[in-house]
């Protein structure tokens, strides 16, 4: 039976806890929980609710991403050759002079240019010279030339975008062929610098004119914060001397508070209240030392740092599927958006329905029935850019 020990939160009547007992706050007998208390409870029980959702969307990209490495990235680079393959075998009708029509013939360069671009987006750029050279061939320009004026109209169009919202960035260092980890490190930074002006913007926005009585807050929550910052470092200091490896004799204790140490050092250095408070709660009940009352005051300022964990763990949430290590996984969703490939059973079969069709199609049009393959594909197209176009008339703008 575990022992019972004077709870950490107590605060008059002495009343006895369990050594089970965690962070939050129980109401002493007939006495209702202050504000304080209450705020406290519920930051606490935010910053470890956050946390068992940062684990589990870890836990989730995670497996989608080891999923993409075994199953989709293979089949995305199977789909690539294969739409390599089928360009070198629809290039081989430009030159058929028993594709007489002008018409069709324009369809073919435009389906072309379709399977060239698909390639493009899947390897970022067209390493074979064949490829380059049909890609002049149906373009009438050069791939190295229409590269450059879309990288820069795109980083021009970025630009324009930032600066429409007050924000001053330079991308003049993005040139075509950037390896992905940098391109990747970019984008990161250009959403940090939009979410940035966004907040400041807000702040500027919301903020009135100060009068004296808002000024005199201020310099209160300064002091606070200050008082904060002791508080922290205060915890650290007092928990440091007594778990401290190098004063214990005891082998096992001494294993024990390394690992204690260990996990102190790195919720100081993160600014980590809600870690420290529960060291030192276990620590209290572990060792059956008096606690000094927990006033109000003191809550505030535990109230302020739990408050901006919280905000911090909502921000890692958001953030974490846009982090460079989910950037294979994450498909372009907009300017700043990206949808998670996480239906990856789904994808990959749909991959095979689609690399097995592109199959069948080299080895139609390569076969004496080539010409009847090259119409039907024709056709095909023809049909899908009329119906984009009856959907882009039905679509309200």
């Amino acid at each position: 039976m575990a022992s019972e020990q004077i709870s950490l939160f107590e605060d008059s009547v002495g009343r006895l806890e369990p050594e089970s007992a965690g962070l939050t706050l129980v109401s002493p007998r007939g006495r209702p929980l202050t504000k304080a208390q209450q705020t406290f409870n519920r930051l606490v029980e935010s910053i470890q609710a956050l946390r068992l959702k940062i684990e589990r969307e870890t836990r989730r990209l995670d497996d989608a991403l080891a999923y993409y490495g075994e199953h989709l990235h293979p089949r995305l680079r199977r789909q690539t050759e294969l739409r390599k393959g089928l360009v070198r075998a629809l290039a081989a009708f430009l030159d058929d002079k028993r594709l007489k029509a002008k018409s069709a013939l324009s369809t073919l360069r435009q389906v072309i240019a379709n399977q060239l671009q698909g390639i493009l987006f899947e390897e970022g750029s067209l390493s074979d010279g064949d490829l380059r050279a049909l890609f002049e061939r149906v373009h009438g320009r050069g791939f190295e030339e229409v590269e450059r004026e879309e990288m820069e109209e795109a980083r021009q169009q970025i630009e324009s975008v930032f600066s429409d919202l007050g924000i001053e960035i330079d991308l003049s260092d993005i040139k075509p062929g950037m390896r992905e980890e940098t391109l990747a490190a970019k984008a990161a930074e250009m959403a940090d610098r939009f979410r940035q002006s966004a907040e400041e913007k807000w702040q500027s926005s919301s903020r009135p004119r100060k009068t004296q009585r808002q000024m005199e807050k201020e310099e209160r929550q300064r002091q606070a914060e200050d008082l904060r910052k002791k508080t922290v470092a205060t915890i650290y200091k007092q928990l440091a001397r007594v778990l401290h490896p190098d004063l214990e004799l005891d082998a096992a204790r001494r294993g024990q508070k390394e690992v204690l140490m260990q996990e102190l050092t790195v919720a100081y250095r993160n600014n980590d209240m809600h870690t420290l408070l529960r060291l030192e709660m276990e620590w209290i009940q572990r060792e059956e030392g008096d606690i000094e009352r927990l006033t109000d005051e003191k809550l505030a300022i535990y109230n302020q740092t739990l408050k901006e964990q919280v905000q911090n763990l909502e921000r890692e949430l958001h953030d974490l599927p846009y982090h460079p290590r989910y950037q294979p996984i994450a498909v372009p969703d907009g300017p700043f958006g990206a949808t998670i490939r996480t239906n990856g059973p789904a994808e990959a079969r749909a991959l095979d329905e689609v690399n097995a069709s592109m199959e069948a199609s080299i080895h139609d049009l390569q076969s004496k029935d080539g010409l009847e393959t090259l119409k039907a594909i024709i056709g095909s197209y023809r049909e899908e850019q009329r119906a984009m176009k009856r959907d882009s008339r039905d679509f309200p703008f």
